[in-house]
């Protein structure tokens, strides 16, 4: 149907991005809001209810078109089967959570959920950085680390769906719990949060007097030539490199795409997370395949255009 909607939301731990596509890839509306404070799931799914029904009556009616559909990428676990979000870290989600069925007795839709990598990877492999590549990896290093796998041209998930997740491999270093519930994950070491932690644990202080609180408080003293500051940036690039070139060696893609406010904005973190992969995967894995790391081309919409492709039937 020429005239078929896509509604499509990635929600992360303090923002959602909504947005309503047509078959064309034309977009209709393109919202950001934010995450509801309380991490209760009704809260969501009243923010997305109200949202949606309002320009539902402002947009979509008005202009003869038809939605049924919504595409959801979040951070977590997800079984994008069920709709059932095992376990959600960023939203404080601990417990199994059926958030498919809700929304969609809330909004009349039919629900996807998939997870926000996931989503990523074919978003990148169908529309950016890894077109034309039949194995692709997706990382993302924001407020925590998570992967997605593009393998033999299609979109991995693993039996269940929580393959991928490069931020929980362990050990790294020692006495750090994770917000999966496990300790020392690569996410509780070299994430965003972690470098913030890291940073106030170590520096207390920033450039302004003030406490250090988010990660980019710790690349602002870098820049300013805080040796310590310094120190805890290379510290998590080298570890966020060092549990890449295991996924590389696991995997054995020929691109693998880097996304994430924390890779993605810093051409020096970036850099240093290359030279480790290439410094310690095995040698046929970076030589004999031509492995090509590359920033992201979508961000920060790189789960949208996936989860589109997936509502759109572009995807199995």
């Amino acid at each position: 149907m020429n005239n078929e909607l896509f509604w499509t939301a990635d929600i992360g731990g303090t923002k959602i991005m909504l947005m309503l596509i047509d078959r064309k890839k034309s977009v209709l509306f393109r919202e950001k809001i934010p995450t509801p404070s309380r991490p209760e799931p009704e809260a969501l799914v009243e923010v997305l209810k109200k949202e949606i029904l309002s320009v539902g009556k402002e947009i979509i009616l008005p202009a003869g078109g038809k939605t049924a559909k919504l595409g959801i990428s979040m951070a977590g676990f997800v079984d994008h089967r069920s709709g059932l979000v095992h376990q959600s870290p960023n939203l404080e989600w601990h417990s199994p959570v059926p958030l498919a069925r809700m929304i969609g007795e809330a909004t009349g839709l039919q629900v996807t959920i998939e997870n926000d990598a996931n989503a990523a990877v074919v978003g990148e492999a169908y529309y950016g950085a890894a077109r034309g590549f039949q194995d692709a990896v997706y990382v993302t290093v924001s407020t925590g680390i998570g992967g997605g796998l593009f393998l033999d041209g299609k979109l991995y998930r693993g039996s269940n769906g929580f393959a991928g997740e490069v931020g929980h491999i362990k050990p790294f270093g020692k006495n750090r719990s994770c917000k999966c519930g496990g300790e020392n994950c690569l996410e509780a070491w070299a994430s965003g949060s972690a470098i913030a932690c890291h940073g106030a644990d170590l520096l207390g202080k920033g450039i302004s007097g003030s406490e250090i609180k988010t990660a980019e408080d710790v690349f602002t003293l870098a820049d300013s030539g805080n040796t310590v500051a310094r120190s805890i940036i290379h510290f998590a690039a080298d570890n966020v490199g060092i549990g890449l070139s295991n996924l590389v060696n696991i995997v054995n893609p020929s691109c693998l795409v880097l996304g994430g406010g924390i890779a993605f904005n810093r051409e020096d973190f970036l850099e240093r997370i290359s030279k480790k992969i290439f410094e310690n995967a095995i040698r046929p894995a970076v030589n004999v395949t031509p492995l090509k790391i590359v920033r992201a081309e979508l961000e920060p919409e790189a789960g949208i255009w996936g989860i589109y492709a997936l509502l759109s039937g572009q995807v199995d």
